[in-house]
C-alpha cells in the first residue's frame, strides 16, 4: 500500500502500523505531525504530503482543530506516546457521503468496521451505546476479545466462513463495559478489495429471553416446574426413533380429589408442588425425565429401562411418599398407584402406545386397591381392548337408541300392589339386555354418564306420560348421577321436559346417592332447585358408603331407599334387624317415606313388614321389564307369551369392575 511522504523517525515508524486503519476509514482521515503537516492521507482527502492540515485551537493537544481557511471541524488522537504523530478524522462535504455517514451513525442497528486482522477501526453510536465503550476505547481492539473466552467454536466458524464465502451471519454473546453480556445477531461481509470486514448487527438479547421463556413454558408445567406432557411425548418419541428401550412409570395419585374438596384448590396446588419437588429429588439417573402429565398424574421416563429397573424406581417413588406433606398447617399423607410399561419386547412401540399401556396398568393398580404398582402385560392389553370395544359400542348404542330403561315395580306391603316403578338403565343387544355393571364404569371413564342419564330420563318421562294417557298414572323413579348434578342446566331441562309431557313434577322421584351428593359442591343447590320445581327426591342405597343419619335431616329428601345389604341379613341377624327397625322408625318420625330394596324371599318380605316397612322392591315381586309389560301389569292386561327380558352378565361380552366401584346409577 503506497503512502504519502516521509518524515522523522517516529513518523516513519508509525506509517506502516496505521496505514491499514487510515485507508479503511469511510471518512476523510490523515496522519499528521503534531505541528499539523500531512504525513499520509486516504482517498477521501485531497491533500499532499507536507500540506498544513491542522491549525490548533486554544486547548490541549488532541482537542478539536480546524482545517485551513474553511475552518472545518476535525477530531485528532495521538498515535505515538510522545504526541508527535496524530490521526485526524474529518467530514466529507458532498451530500452522498453525508447521507452515508448519517445512516452509519444513526438508528438502532449496530455498525462496525474491522481490518483484516480483526481489529476494530470504526463503530457507530448504537454499537458504543449498547456495549458501553467509547470509540477511543475500542479503536484498534481485537474484536474477539469481546466474546466469552470459551466461545472458540464461534470464532473458528466465523473466520472460516469469511475466508471461504466472504460473509457470515453469526449470533454470539458480546461482553459489555460493565462485564455483562448482550446477545447480538450479525451480518458480516468481508470485502477483499479493501481488506475490510463490515458488520451490521442488532441486539436480540430480549428477544432471545422471550423466546427462551416461551419455549420453557411450552415444555414445562407452570405449577411444578417439571417437564409437561408435550416435553415427555417429544423426548419419548426421540428415544424410540433412536432405537432406545425406554420404560414408563405412570403415577396417579390416590384420592387427591379429597384434598381439593376438603382444603381447597390452593392447598391442592401446594401439595402438588411439594410432591413434585420430592419426586424430583430422588435421583433416578441422568436418563430419567419426570413430567407432570396432567392434574394429579405424573409420568417418569427412563430412557433405558427394563422391568427390574422400572420396578425398583417405582418402589422408590412409593417409598418417598411415606412421610406426610405439611399443607395448610396440617400433615397430609399421599399414596400413588403406578402403572409400568416397557418398550423392550412390546408390540406397541410408539409414544402414544406406551403411554396408553402405562395408563392402563395404573388403572389396574387403582382397581386392585391403590398404593401399588402393576406392570402392563398381555392380559391388561386384552382388557384394554375390551374397554375400547365397549366404549365404541356404547357410543353407537346411544346414537342408535339402544340405551333404554327397564322398569322395576315398587310394591306396597302387605298385598304387593304396584305403587311405582324405578327406571333402570340397560343396553339392548338383540334379545338381550346388558346390565349396568357391564358398561357404566366405561361410560363413567369416558364422560358419558350425563348424556346416558338424560337418555334414560327422557325415555322415563315419555313412559310416565304414556301410562297417564292410558288412564293409569304411576309415579316413576329416575336415578341421577353426580355427573348430572354437575350439569348447570339439568334443573331447567327436567322441568321443561316434564311440563311438555303434561306431567305433574311430583310424579317423578329423582334418586341420588350420598356419594353423588358428596362428589360435587354443586349438588345441594341443584337438589334445592329440583325440589322447588316440584320434583320429589329420594336418597338411594342408604346404609352403604358414606351413609350418615345426619343426611336424613340435612338433605331436601322425601324418600329413603334402604340398601339391599340390610335386607339380606334381616331374617337371621338380630342386630341388623334392630338397626333396620330403628332406621325405619326414624324415617317415619322425619316424615320420610321408606322403600326396602333387594327383597328376594317371602321371609325377607315378612321381616320387612314386621319392622314397619310398607314399600318394597325386589325380584320376589317383579324383575325389571320394558314399559309395555309394565303397562300391561298396571292396566290389568296380561303379558301373554312374551318372554321376560334376558339380562346377560357374560364376561366375554364386556369387561366388568367389582361392584364396589360401580357408579350410583348401577342397579341389578
Amino acid at each position: 500500500m503506497q503512502l504519502f511522504g516521509s518524515g522523522d523517525g517516529a513518523a516513519e515508524a508509525s506509517l506502516p502500523e496505521w496505514s491499514s486503519v487510515l485507508h479503511a476509514m469511510p471518512i476523510p482521515a490523515a496522519l499528521v505531525r503534531s505541528t499539523g503537516e500531512v504525513l499520509a492521507a486516504n482517498r477521501w482527502l485531497d491533500v499532499e504530503p507536507g500540506d498544513l492540515l491542522l491549525e490548533p485551537e486554544t486547548g490541549p493537544l488532541g482537542a478539536t482543530l480546524r482545517f485551513g481557511a474553511q475552518k472545518s471541524r476535525w477530531r485528532v488522537r495521538p498515535v505515538e506516546q510522545d504526541g508527535s504523530v496524530l490521526l485526524a478524522t474529518g467530514e466529507r462535504e458532498d451530500a452522498g457521503d453525508h447521507l452515508l455517514r448519517k445512516f452509519f451513525s444513526s438508528g438502532d442497528s449496530l455498525f462496525v468496521v474491522y481490518d483484516q486482522a480483526g481489529q476494530i477501526i470504526q463503530s457507530n453510536a448504537a454499537w458504543e451505546a449498547l456495549l458501553g465503550y467509547t470509540s477511543d476505547q475500542v479503536f484498534g481492539l481485537d474484536s474477539w476479545t469481546l466474546l466469552p473466552e470459551d466461545d472458540l467454536e464461534t470464532r473458528d466458524r466465523v473466520e472460516k466462513e469469511l475466508r471461504a464465502f466472504g460473509r457470515s451471519e453469526p449470533t454470539f454473546q458480546m461482553r459489555t463495559a460493565d462485564g455483562s453480556y448482550r446477545l447480538v445477531e450479525w451480518a458480516l461481509h468481508f470485502d477483499m478489495s479493501v481488506g475490510r470486514c463490515f458488520g451490521i448487527g442488532r441486539d436480540v438479547t430480549e428477544q432471545e429471553r422471550v423466546t427462551a421463556e416461551l419455549e420453557w413454558r411450552a415444555f414445562h408445567d407452570q405449577l411444578t416446574g417439571l417437564a409437561n406432557r408435550a416435553r415427555l411425548v417429544d423426548r419419548l418419541g426421540t428415544v424410540l426413533e433412536e432405537g432406545g428401550s425406554p420404560a414408563l412409570l405412570f403415577c396417579d395419585l390416590d384420592r387427591f380429589k379429597v384434598v381439593n374438596d376438603s382444603l381447597g384448590h390452593q392447598a391442592g396446588d401446594a401439595l402438588l408442588t411439594r410432591l413434585a419437588g420430592r419426586l424430583a429429588s430422588i435421583g433416578l439417573g441422568p436418563d430419567a425425565l419426570l413430567a407432570r402429565f396432567g392434574g394429579d398424574e405424573f409420568v417418569l421416563l427412563l430412557e433405558d429401562g427394563d422391568e427390574d429397573r422400572a420396578t425398583r424406581a417405582a418402589e422408590q417413588l412409593l417409598a418417598c411418599l411415606e412421610a406426610p406433606f405439611l399443607v395448610a398447617g396440617r400433615p397430609i399423607h399421599v399414596t400413588m398407584s403406578i402403572g409400568i410399561s416397557i418398550a423392550a419386547g412390546s408390540p406397541n412401540r410408539s409414544a402414544d402406545g406406551l403411554l396408553d399401556d402405562a395408563d392402563t396398568a395404573a388403572y389396574a393398580a387403582k382397581s386392585q386397591g391403590r398404593e401399588r404398582l402393576v406392570v402392563f402385560d398381555e392380559r391388561l392389553r386384552a382388557q384394554a381392548k375390551r374397554r375400547f370395544d365397549v366404549e365404541a359400542g356404547l357410543r353407537r348404542a346411544m346414537r342408535d337408541g339402544h340405551i333404554q330403561p327397564l322398569f322395576q315395580p315398587i310394591v306396597a306391603l302387605p298385598g304387593g300392589g304396584i305403587v311405582g316403578a324405578e327406571a333402570l338403565v340397560r343396553w339392548k343387544q338383540g334379545d338381550h339386555y346388558l346390565s349396568p355393571g357391564q358398561f357404566l364404569d366405561v361410560a363413567q371413564d369416558a364422560g358419558l354418564m350425563a348424556e346416558i342419564g338424560q337418555i334414560v330420563a327422557d325415555a322415563s318421562i315419555e313412559a310416565a306420560a304414556a301410562l297417564a294417557e292410558a288412564g293409569r298414572p304411576l309415579p316413576l323413579s329416575i336415578n341421577m348421577s353426580d355427573a348430572e348434578l354437575k350439569s348447570p342446566d339439568i334443573c331447567t331441562w327436567m322441568a321443561e321436559r316434564v311440563a311438555s309431557a303434561g306431567l305433574d313434577p311430583s310424579s317423578i322421584l329423582i334418586e341420588i346417592t350420598e356419594s353423588a351428593v358428596l362428589a360435587t359442591d354443586e349438588a345441594m343447590p341443584v337438589l334445592e332447585r329440583l325440589r322447588s320445581h316440584g320434583f320429589r327426591l329420594g336418597l338411594d342405597d342408604f346404609g352403604t358408603g358414606f351413609s350418615s343419619l345426619a343426611h336424613l335431616r340435612e338433605l331436601p329428601i322425601n324418600v329413603v331407599k334402604v340398601d339391599r345389604s340390610f335386607v339380606a341379613d334381616l331374617v337371621d341377624d338380630h342386630v341388623t334387624r334392630a338397626v333396620t327397625a330403628s332406621l325405619v322408625e326414624l324415617c317415619h318420625a322425619l316424615d320420610l317415606d321408606v322403600i326396602m330394596e333387594g327383597i328376594e324371599t317371602a321371609d325377607q318380605a315378612a321381616a320387612v313388614e314386621q319392622i314397619g316397612g310398607s314399600k318394597a322392591q325386589g325380584f320376589l315381586f317383579h324383575r325389571p321389564m320394558p314399559i309395555e309389560d309394565l303397562a300391561s301389569l298396571v292396566t290389568g292386561g296380561r303379558i301373554g307369551n312374551k318372554r321376560p327380558p334376558i339380562e346377560t352378565t357374560d364376561p366375554a361380552r364386556v369387561r366388568t369392575r367389582p361392584a364396589a366401584a360401580m357408579p350410583a346409577t348401577a342397579r341389578p
